[in-house]
């Protein structure tokens, strides 16, 4: 080992693989460690036997190989639990990364996939799922050794087509960001499970309560409650809409959008808020537990480094990225004593990065102005001085900018408004308003119009690209997936400047949402380091319209003040 090092330092690029007892850096155990050299051997390391620490150097190294392997973030998770330093991103190249921008797709394919479709063979994986930990037989060290030497002849390929493809810098931006992806996982996210029990149980006791008025309810309207021999199933649509019905509502089902057109009835406003309290206690129940970590006490997501075809994050198992909003539940993601979290968020950086695109004269002067877009919208859609603008104007202007944005018509737009916001139109006055919405901002209906029709390739401001066909995705994709450029840059830099805050980790990332874990000593400069690389990631991207963030020093996820 201490003399393979060296020698490895001086190589162009390596493919590297790892075998694990199983599939968690914490309870799990690091195997073999595949090393395969270009025209040369593979190297077999096994860790039981020899201290994987020695490789240290090799990984360390500013400037040393390029390490190749697929699924990467798998492997250096093992490799970081094992006490190896992550490699710099400019020296990763992960092959489920290439074909994934170079597809553009939010797809993870498999390495079997991957050499069946680039190097026209099959690669044997029927040995995936041996016994690691054990013995290991002359078949499993030719399986591992393959799994690290198809990676070069991949590499090569992959680049000659990316780079055909004018794609190589949304993948060094990628191969740049995967440290601090494999550094989110690793980290977890601070919870507190009795915290969340306590919320689970009373989301349950709130279900309980409000299908008891909802009988009650019945009663009152005198509408039979045993339609159907018992008392009603609220969790039945064919019982739902026969009550509904009985109590003189023509509706044809009881979906979302169509109960929404009657909230004001005192029935359907009981049912909305059942079933949000349903939905809470189903999606965050008690059996949201199974995902806190028995070792850390902690949440250690699967994070899809590319889990859209936007080139947007993912997250699964569970989806942090998908928790209610409601405080109550955000409570419960807080750090333990001495230490506190920031969370700072880029201020509508979707409309910023649509009026760069757009070139919309009036929407970069409102954000070189530091003016709020949705008051701007609402005063003058609604022909309103921008100090007459209420609460509700702004709500309807929100829906406005997020939805018209991105090419809704008069009909969508809507049930947009309707579903999203609470706001009931008729389809007449929501064309008229949409009307006025694009003589407001002419800009963005000239961009509209410029789209060209059919299946077109689309990028982002990395170069990322995607083939899209429908009229929405020629809009929202160049915007949102240069909003998820500008992210990944931001954890590139976090990653790359972390000595600026040793004691900081990164905890959650929310599209447009960056939540750090920190020494409470610590936290004002947290604060300042996350909102400047936030800030500096993004104005890659985004140069003609000024980016805000906004950044707040918490106890747990819902902002509750230190």
């Amino acid at each position: 080992m201490a003399s393979l090092v060296p020698e490895l330092l001086g190589k162009p690029f390596l493919g590297l693989d790892t075998e694990t007892t199983g599939l968690d850096p914490f309870t799990d155990r690091l195997r073999l460690v595949q090393l395969a050299v270009p025209d040369g051997p593979v190297y077999l390391i096994d860790c039981f036997a020899v201290d994987p620490r020695l490789l240290a150097p090799l990984f360390a190294a500013p400037d040393g190989p390029t390490l190749v392997g697929h699924d990467l973030a798998f492997d250096l998770r093992f490799l970081v639990q094992a006490g190896l330093p992550i490699p710099p991103g400019r020296r990763l190249y992960d092959t489920m990364l290439a074909v994934q921008v170079l597809d553009g797709t939010g797809r993870q394919p498999g390495l079997a996939e991957t050499v069946r479709r680039f190097l026209d063979h099959d690669l044997p994986k029927e040995l995936q799922t041996a016994d690691w930990g054990g013995p290991l037989s002359p078949a499993m060290l030719d399986y591992a050794a393959q799994d690290a030497t198809v990676l070069l002849p991949l590499f090569t390929i992959l680049t000659e087509q990316l780079e055909a493809a004018g794609l190589l810098r949304a993948l060094k931006l990628e191969s740049r960001a995967l440290p601090a992806v494999v550094w989110l996982a690793q980290a977890g996210a601070p919870f507190d499970s009795d915290a969340w029990r306590a919320v689970s149980d009373a989301a349950y006791a709130e279900q309980l309560r409000l299908a008891e008025e909802l009988d009650a309810l019945v009663t009152d309207l005198l509408v039979p409650n045993t339609l159907f021999g018992r008392t009603v199933n609220w969790d039945s649509a064919p019982q739902v809409l026969a009550v509904l019905k009985n109590a003189g509502l023509d509706v044809p089902d009881t979906r979302e959008e169509t109960l929404a057109q009657h909230r004001e009835h005192p029935l359907v406003a009981k049912l909305i808020a059942y079933r949000e309290a349903a939905k809470r206690a189903a999606t965050y129940g008690l059996e949201w537990l199974r995902f806190v970590h028995p070792l850390t006490g902690r949440i250690h997501a699967d994070w899809r480094q590319i889990g859209a075809a936007s080139g947007r994050m993912a997250c699964t198992r569970p989806n942090l990225q998908n928790i209610s909003r409601d405080p109550r539940y955000r409570a419960c993601f807080r750090p333990g004593e001495g230490r506190v979290l920031v969370k700072a968020d880029y201020s509508q950086i979707e409309l910023r990065i649509a009026a760069e695109l757009s070139g919309d004269e009036r929407m970069l002067a409102a954000f070189a102005r530091g003016d709020d877009l949705h008051t701007l919208t609402a005063s003058s859609v609604l022909g309103k001085a921008p100090d007459a603008v209420t609460k509700e104007d702004r709500q309807l202007a929100k829906a406005f900018n997020f939805g018209l944005v991105y090419g809704l018509g008069p009909a969508a737009f809507a049930d947009c408004a309707r579903t999203a916001y609470g706001l009931a139109l008729t389809n007449d006055e929501a064309k008229t308003l949409c009307d006025r919405f694009f003589a407001a901002y002419p800009g963005l209906k000239r961009w509209h119009r410029s789209q060209p029709a059919g299946a077109v390739a689309v990028r982002t401001a990395s170069g990322r690209r995607r083939v899209v066909e429908r009229f929405t995705e020629k809009l929202n994709t160049p915007v949102q997936g240069t909003g998820a450029d500008g992210l990944k840059l931001a954890l590139a830099l976090m990653w790359e400047t972390r000595h600026r805050c040793p004691s900081a980790v990164p905890v959650l990332v929310v599209h447009d949402e960056v939540v750090i874990e920190c020494d409470a000593d610590e936290a004002e400069r947290a604060r300042d380091w996350l909102a400047d690389c936030m800030q500096r990631g993004m104005q890659q991207f985004v140069r003609q319209v000024p980016v805000a963030v906004e950044a707040l020093i918490c106890q747990d996820w819902s902002g509750t003040p230190v």
